[in-house]
């Protein structure tokens, strides 16, 4: 890479002391001392200027110094005296990818290639830069034309699995993934994400061997316990996974992904003694981690838990001081229990420290909603906008704002019979009728339905709820599913007006991606709370079986869906229902992400259920 230098014309220095001085400064940055090799390229550009390796091996030493500014200076006046540009303009798109100009960057990819059309790295980092800009096909091409040019590389093999498995192409990023493998077969980013394709793929009892020969090579990776965790707990190995993320959570005790996981599970399937013990444990041994806390207090609160979850929220401040997480969780805490002032205090003093905290706003507002101060509630709202302009929940709060305030812009936002659609979807092929798909699509979703009690953080109440990404499942009865839903969200995006200030509107695209998907089985007298869909932007309900009390037929409207009802408990002078539906068996509900939604409850046995599939769309890239 720093050999062989090319000299710029004019250059008539000695070429063997500047190659010397070169490969000295080479040398000290591949050792990663960047004061040394700096040293020898400034000495370089002191008598040359315009030379272009130095500058160029100069900017890659400002990179690794963080001088980022600095560094592109320099490669763009490499460039301009080089004669061999290629690897000049690949680092240039390297450090404008890392800082997140990805369209620059792209540019000085199509730059390296255009100087070297067989240049592995720059087809590869043209790749990843493609993939971040939600343009898989493409990435996945540029990819493949890396891997091409140098086959037994492994690390392009494993991006390109990476892309084909977000492509949905998950026998395709098998093969990449034994490919890298094949290559290196001890490299673990590759069994790792193998293991995690044939888990998705619902072949967990090989995802276990994988996992375990990464544990093997890398015993103290915390991640690879808690993966292999999941694999055991998916087989039925309750103790073993329960000892994995155990094991992940003593290795890196601030785990907390590992901890919400595992508490879920102990929740979900009854064993609530063993509820909240891992924070515990975690905290004894990182006492002054304040997320810590945080996390553990909100799976109490999740569990109706609110004296625990105050506890430990006081007890995280006594220990870390006004982390704005902490106060944010106590103000809502003690919110709930109608200590408003006090918590208005909190919030305030948390936006203090942390001005661009999104939650900490939100709460804010909900708060200010609750109490009808509705002016005020927009400024926080104005604010969230400004950070996360599609972020659901916050144009759900504003719609409640103009509606309670008089505002036409709540019709304008909400539209309920117009952005509220139902539609049956099409057959799927393979299938005489609508009734056999939906027969056999009941009987996988209810295999999938393994635990006993609801989950923590979901909104449904009597019932319960599958884990994971249903579409990224490949059994032929899922993935079916999902290309009639696709087909259906098409249908409806087709149909919605152009409105270019609209949140809902001004996405509209013919290229979606399902962000989220899961199945729910709701028992007798189960129900959904009214909420939203923060990270959606186009929700939905699909019926798959109704228990008979959803015939259409009660006054009562048991089991039909709701549209318009905050989740804020406003009071019934406050609240509103924009819309009803009655569910069928087969019916698609389709609405904004931002829609408050909530069904009523149904009153069957306990045996009885109710079994949907929804989803949350979003525009890809």
């Amino acid at each position: 890479m720093f050999m062989n230098f090319a000299m710029p014309p004019g250059v008539t220095t000695s070429s063997a002391s500047l190659q010397a001085s070169l490969s000295a400064g080479a040398d000290a940055l591949r050792r990663g001392d960047l004061l040394q090799a700096e040293r020898h390229f400034r000495n370089i550009l002191s008598h040359i200027p315009g030379e272009p390796n130095a500058n160029h091996l100069l900017a890659l030493v400002h990179r690794r110094q963080g001088r980022l500014s600095m560094a592109e200076t320099l490669m763009r006046r490499a460039l301009e005296t080089s004669g061999k540009p290629a690897e000049i303009h690949n680092n240039l798109g390297n450090l404008l990818k890392d800082t997140d100009r990805l369209d620059e960057a792209l540019i000085s990819y199509g730059n390296a290639l255009e100087a070297d059309p067989s240049f592995a790295d720059a087809w590869f980092n043209k790749g990843l830069t493609l993939q971040r800009l939600g343009d898989g096909t493409e990435a996945c091409v540029a990819l493949q034309q890396a891997l091409a040019l140098k086959p037994a590389e492994a690390r392009y093999a494993n991006a390109l699995g990476v892309c084909l498995k977000d492509e949905g192409r998950l026998h395709d990023a098998e093969r990449a993934y034994r490919q890298a493998l094949d290559g290196n077969p001890d490299y673990i980013k590759a069994l790792n994400n193998l293991g995690a394709l044939l888990r998705q793929m619902n072949r967990q009892s090989e995802a276990r061997t994988i996992y375990e020969k990464a544990v093997a090579l890398a015993p103290r990776l915390p991640e690879l316990r808690y993966n292999l965790g999941n694999v055991l707990y998916e087989l039925g190995q309750q103790d073993k996974a329960d000892e994995a993320y155990r094991t992940a959570i003593a290795l890196k005790p601030d785990y907390l992904e590992v901890h919400e996981t595992l508490n879920r599970i102990y929740w979900e399937s009854g064993r609530h003694n063993l509820f909240g013990r891992s924070y515990t444990v975690a905290i004894e041994m990182a006492p002054q981690v304040p997320t810590l806390y945080e996390t553990a207090a909100r799976s109490h609160e999740l569990a109706d838990q609110a004296d625990t979850a105050l506890n430990m929220v006081d007890r995280g401040l006594y220990a870390c001081g006004p982390v704005p997480g902490l106060l944010r969780r106590k103000a809502r805490l003690i919110a709930n229990r109608g200590d408003v002032e006090a918590a208005f205090a909190l919030f305030r003093q948390a936006l203090q420290a942390a001005p661009d905290d999104t939650g900490l706003r939100m709460d804010t507002a909900r708060l200010l909603i609750q109490k009808g101060e509705y002016s005020d509630a927009l400024h926080h709202l104005d604010y969230v906008e400004r950070i996360k302009p599609y972020d659901q929940e916050m144009w759900a709060f504003r719609g409640l704002c103009w509606r309670l305030s008089g505002d036409e812009r709540d019709a304008w936002l909400n539209d309920y019979e117009r952005f509220v659609q139902p539609q049956c979807i099409d057959v799927p092929d393979g299938y005489g009728s609508l009734e056999d798909f939906l027969a056999d699509l009941e009987e996988t979703l209810l295999s999938l339905h393994r635990t006993t009690t609801r989950p923590l953080d979901q909104t449904l109440r009597g019932g319960t709820q599958t884990h994971g990404h249903l579409f990224k499942r490949d059994e032929p009865v899922i993935q079916a599913l999902r290309q009639m839903l696709e087909r259906a969200v098409l249908r409806y995006i087709h149909d919605l007006p152009d409105d270019d200030t609209h949140p809902l509107l001004s996405r509209k695209t013919d290229r979606i991606r399902f962000a989220g998907a899961w199945s729910v089985c709701l028992s007798g007298s189960g129900f959904h709370v009214n909420h939203v869909h923060s990270a959606g932007w186009i929700s939905s309900a699909f019926y798959v079986a109704l228990p008979p009390s959803d015939d259409g037929t009660d006054a009562a409207c048991e089991g039909w869906i709701k549209f318009g009802e905050s989740g804020l408990d406003l009071g019934p002078e406050r609240e509103h229902i924009g819309r009803v539906i009655r569910p069928e068996a087969g019916l698609l509900a389709l609405f904004p992400s931002y829609v408050w939604h909530g069904t009523y409850p149904f009153a069957d046995a306990p045996d009885v259920y109710r079994l949907t599939a929804p989803f949350d769309a979003v525009p890809l890239g």
